[in-house]
Formats: structure tokens, sequence, C-alpha cells
């Protein structure tokens, strides 16, 4: 109740209906569907008096019936065809000043939504307010309010027959209406998220199998977000009832995709007429997405979120390739820019922070006695060989693991055109967590390798006694031990996997998170190797770049500050639990899996489910669909533990995996894929 104002609800019912008849009385555990939709209304804490408005038909008679034996309110009858009549009517008889308009196919009504809808209009002085103009909500928590003036106004000049039926076209103006007022304010109710594509409304036997199942399995007065939480965690609830799908979606999630995607597919033609590949980097590009159907390219981001260049808005799980730690546009780490901007972004002669940066590495980084700067993780991983090879004099590299595009490295891959087949003998590949496989290349080229090069933690779990196997092989056989910690740095732990692990290399390289986006990496490492730096080349213009040095420095200080390792990591376990039960309550484990590492989750197919790409370009496909920007791993950052982050991707990965499954479960999967395959760039871990 709101002081001088009358606000009166009007629950529009029928017996009649031509997919599901009788409806309005359709049992729901126990209890008719209209008595369910009363009782839920009546929680509202701002409706002064509630009326359900049918029709003078005679098979209306047992609705009105029903009512008063369950319910005390009031029911008014009217013309059967001219619904907008009973309203003004109603609002006359009760004299209203505000009214809200629902329609009795909606068991799962909110109280709280209505409510919301109310103090919208009032606050706002508009003249309607609903949360239908622009969908968030799920179909069924449909609600709309209006003032008596205008309400008045639609009886005038609402003429035609559809008008008359529908209440609030004239209000709203989704139909074109000559009559139409300009001076009418309009204010639209939208969630955070998108749940439009959810059918929870009552008009045909699949919504009332599923409708039951909601009532027996909640409590009656069960608020909205509770279901969608039970959904999440009962995902075959709708799979029971085909067609209420949840990613059946409204008639706005049905518009062609190519639609969706209009900017991006024509900008492509434009781009990669003058672009190879239309990207620079080949994980980025169009190769990774079902081409067509799909964004291509990014406009903006925020938080943990982005926004492609036709303005659909995705959650994040890519974060650049790992760069972002902390979450786009981070207030800290841009103010420390924008204050160093204002200072200068490359110098002369070296700047002091350098200095600074460098002596917080020596501090965090258990490797560290020396340090240099780069770039990018490439500039990083080539330097730590370079000086390897002049510490040893020797030539030879042991692999395991991705170390940049290189010819040093990238000649051990299929992505080896342009490398001479000299260098690439230089490098050999071991097996990651396997010692006994780089001992086997120790006694194979004797004395030859300058260097082994690892990641020493990713998406598979290290075997600990395998990786202090390496490092003791190393020493026996005076090999460089390299830990290229580009991706594990500064998210595994802040000393990097070295100090979670107790192992110690003689050279670590740096990159990606350090600088939260800003592009800068590091080779550090014990003193009498880095001194080598001074009789190698490693040099380049925008190597100490002031810019992302001041980001780095912001960055690892609110890293410390805030424990962004250990919230990002505990946001990786409750995605993995949440997410599994959600592939096991669809039985999809056989299939697919999450893997177990908190840092950095993946999506893993089971052997042999996916030989050509197929499956995994129709779930990245259903991925984009509902919002999620999501290949293979999940790339976390503190901004995805906030603004319910978690239980919109639990959400959203329900819904794509509810499509997915029905897309391998059916005879031919391929129908289903709208865009190109996705391509296989090359594996390497």
């Amino acid at each position: 109740m709101i002081k001088n104002l009358k606000i009166l609800c009007v629950i529009q019912a029928r017996m009649s209906s031509s997919r599901l008849p009788n409806k309005a009385l359709a049992d729901l555990n126990g209890t008719p569907a209209i008595i369910r939709m009363i009782n839920r209304v009546k929680c509202s804490k701002l409706i002064d008096k509630i009326v359900i408005a049918t029709g003078n038909a005679k098979e209306n008679d047992y609705l009105e019936q029903t009512i008063k034996e369950y319910s005390n309110e009031d029911v008014y009858r009217g013309n059967d065809n001219d619904v907008l009549s009973r309203y003004v009517e109603t609002t006359l008889k009760y004299k209203a000043d505000l009214v809200i308009r629902l329609t009795g196919d909606c068991p799962l009504i909110d109280p709280e939504i209505i409510d919301q809808t109310i103090e919208l209009l009032i606050s706002s002085n508009s003249d309607y307010a609903s949360n239908i103009i622009n969908r968030t909500f799920p179909d069924g928590l449909d609600v709309e309010v209006f003032t008596k003036r205008i309400l008045f106004e639609a009886d005038k000049f609402s003429l035609d027959s559809f008008s008359r039926e529908h209440v609030t076209t004239y209000m709203h103006g989704m139909r074109k209406n000559k009559a139409h007022s300009n001076i009418i304010k309009i204010k639209s109710l939208e969630y955070t998220s998108d749940f439009s594509n959810l059918r929870w409304t009552l008009d045909e036997q699949k919504d009332l199998d599923f409708l039951n199942l909601i009532f027996e399995n909640l409590p009656s007065d069960v608020k909205w977000m509770d279901i969608i939480s039970f959904l999440v965690n009962k995902p075959e609830i709708q799979i029971l009832s085909k067609g209420i799908n949840i990613n059946e979606g409204s008639k706005e999630s049905y518009k062609k995709l190519k639609d969706k995607y209009k900017k991006s597919n024509n900008f492509f033609k434009n781009v990669s007429s003058i672009i190879p590949l239309a990207s620079q980097t080949f994980s980025k590009s169009y190769m990774q997405w079902p081409k067509g159907v799909a964004p291509l390219f990014i406009d903006r981001a925020y938080g943990a979120k982005i926004v492609d260049i036709d303005g659909n808005h995705y959650i994040d799980y890519i974060l650049g390739l790992l760069p972002i730690v902390l979450g786009y546009c981070d207030k800290d780490v841009d103010s420390a820019v924008i204050n160093q901007i204002n200072k200068g972004t490359v110098y002369s002669l070296p700047s002091i922070l350098e200095h600074k940066l460098a002596e917080k590495l020596v501090n965090i980084i258990p490797s560290a006695e020396m340090v240099r700067f780069g770039k990018n993780g490439s500039d990083a991983t080539t330097a730590a060989i370079r000086l390897a090879r002049a510490y040893t004099k020797k030539d030879m590299v042991a692999v395991a693991g991705y170390h940049g595009w290189h010819d040093w490295y990238i000649g051990s891959s299929s992505r080896k055109l342009g490398v001479p087949k000299e260098v690439e003998n230089l490098t050999k590949k071991f097996n990651f967590n396997d010692a006994d496989s780089l001992e086997i290349l120790f006694n194979r080229y004797i004395n030859k390798f300058a260097a082994v090069i690892l990641e020493p933690a990713g998406l598979v779990k290290t075997d600990i006694d395998s990786l202090k196997r390496i490092r003791h092989l190393c020493n026996k056989h005076g090999v460089i031990l390299i830990f290229d910690e580009i991706i594990s740095g500064f998210r595994v732990n802040l000393g990097g996997a070295q100090s979670e692990y107790g192992i110690i290399p003689d050279i670590t390289c740096l990159g990606k998170a350090m600088a939260n986006g800003y592009p800068l990496s590091a080779v550090v490492g014990k003193k009498e190797i880095m001194n080598y730096m001074e009789e190698i080349f490693f040099s380049s213009t925008f190597g100490g770049e002031a810019i992302s040095l001041s980001a780095a420095i912001a960055n690892i200080n609110k890293i410390e500050k805030l424990d962004v390792i250990n919230k990002n990591k505990s946001y990786g376990k409750k995605l993995i639990e949440s997410l599994n039960n959600i592939l096991k309550q669809l039985s999809l484990l056989d299939y697919i899996t999450i893997s177990n590492i908190d840092w950095w989750p993946q999506i893993i197919f089971k052997s042999n489910f996916d030989k050509n790409n197929l499956y995994t370009s129709l779930l990245r496909q259903e991925f984009l669909k509902n919002g999620l920007m999501l290949s293979s791993t999940f790339n976390l950052c503190f901004a995805h533990s906030n603004n319910n982050i978690l239980a919109n991707t639990e959400m959203k990965f329900n819904k794509s995996l509810i499509a997915f499954k029905s897309y391998i479960d059916s005879d031919n999967p391929n129908k289903f894929l709208e865009g190109d395959l996705i391509k296989t760039i090359f594996k390497v871990r």
C-alpha cells in the first residue's frame, strides 16, 4: 500500500483455450492454477485490491465458483471479447489510481517483481511500466502497471479488436497506432541478466507438466531466482517435456543468428581483405568459432564481460587469452596507467619503474635474482633460450608445452612452415609428467642440451615427483631448467608454480596476468645466468615502456592486498562442482567433464568423442547463443566473483548443455550446426 494511491491488481482469466482447455483450473500439485497465482499475488506488499476479471460466458461460471470456494477475492465479469472494457469497468468500480495487469496463465508470478514494477512507475512518475518491453525475465512473470489516466486514454483510442483484446498495446506503443500519444511516459523493468528465453507460462500440456514439477519440488511461495537455482541443479526437468527446453527461447531469441552478428559478418569481409586471418592471433580468430553465427570483433569490455560490435553482451571466460586477472577496466590499474600517461610513456633513458617492478619480482618469485622485461611471452621464452645457450655453450632444447611463435619452438609443431630444418632439429619434445622421456633424450643426445623448458602447471595436474626428478636430471646433465610461467604466474600462486611446489628453476618466464592486460613480460633468474644478458642481444625500443610497468605494479599490489589468487581459485572450485553437477544431471559425464584444476578449469571431451570438431563447434555455438564467451578453458578473473556471475554462468551453461544434449542424441547432429566448423590450430597441451 502506498499513501494516497489505491492500487488495483486485475487478473484476467477465462476457461476457453484451444491448446489447453480449462487451463485456469488445471491442477498444480493439488491446487487449481488460478488459485496458485492468486495466492502468490497476495504476497505483494503494495497491492490494495485483487480482482479476477473474466467474461460473461457460461463456461466461466465454474471459474467464478472455484475462486469463491478457495479465495475471498472478488470476481468481475464483463464483455467476453472486449478485455480492455473489463479493466476500465473494474478501475471505475474500485476507484483505483494505479492498475496492475496480469494474465491468468502465470501461476509462478513473483510478488517482488510486481512490487518492483509498481515502484518503478511511481518513482519515475511514468504512465506505464512493465517488464515486457525489453524482456529479461522468464515468460510467465509478465507484469504491467499503468495509471488510470492512460487506461482511459487507451479505451478512447483503441478502436480495433486486437487492441481491445490485448489491453495495453496503445500504452506501450509496440503495435502501431495512429492515435498513439507522444507524451506517454514508459519505463521498462529489466534484470541484470537475460532470462527471457525461459518459458514458465501455462498454455499447453507440456507447460502443465513442467509447472507441476516445480510445485512438487518447491514451496508454493518460492521466489523466481530460487527456481532458477533449482533448474540449474535439476536440468533434467527441462528435458522431460519436449518443447519446454530452456534453449527454446522467446521470439527474440529465435531471430536469425546471422542477423544477430550482421556487423561482425560484414566487417569480416573488409578486414580479411587487408589483414591475413582477420586477426593478429590464431586463437582469437574466426577459426575458433562457428563463423557466420559467432561474434568476430569486440567493441568493448568491462569487469568479466565483453560486448561485440553488434552490441551482444557475454560473460567472458577467455579474457584475452589470460592476461586479465582482475577484470577488464580495473579502476586501480587503469588509474595508475592514466597517471603514468600524464608523465610520459617511452623515455630516452630507463625509468625508475623498471627498478621498482624488478625489485617486487625479486621479492615474490623464488628463482628471481635479476630481471629483464619484454613485451610478450615469446619475447621472454626466446630470451631465456638464448641465455641458456650462451651460458652452457650448447644448442639443443627439450620442450614440454607451448612456448611461443619463434622459430626455435614453433619448428617443433605442425605450424612450422618457414622454419629452417636446421633450426627445427635443435628442439626435441618430451612428455610432461614423464621424466623418463626426458632422460631418454639426454641419453640419446649426450651433452647436447642447453635447456629444458616446460610449463610447471597447466591443464594437466602436475606430478610433483616427476618435476623434482626433472630438476635433478637437469642438475646432473648440466642443463638449464626454464619454467615457462607465462600462464601460471600470478594465477597458481603469487610466486608462481615454483613457489606452490617448492621446486626452483634456473630461469623463469613471466607475462600475461602480470599487468592485467597491458603488454609486458619478464625473464627472471639466477644472477650468474642473468648476467649473460649483458653479452647476448636482448634489446627493444619498448622493453621498458612505462605504462605497462605502472600497470603491473598496481596489479600485483592489488593481487596481494585482496588475496585475488586464492579467491579466483575458490571461484574455480565452485564452478567445477556446479558445472559437473549439471553434466551429471544431464547424463553427459560419459562424454564431457570439467577438469579439477581450480585455477584453470577445462572442458574435456572424452577420447574419440569429437573427432572432427563437430561437437566442439555445436557446444561453442550454444554458449554464444546464451551469452557465454567460452572455448575450452575457464580463464578466471577477480571480477567473476562479483554481480551474480556464477549463478548466471550456471544458468547459461545449463541452457547450452540441454540444447547440446538434444543434438548429440539425434540421428544427425550435423543439421544443428548453423555456422562453420571450427578449425584446429595445433595441439600442444
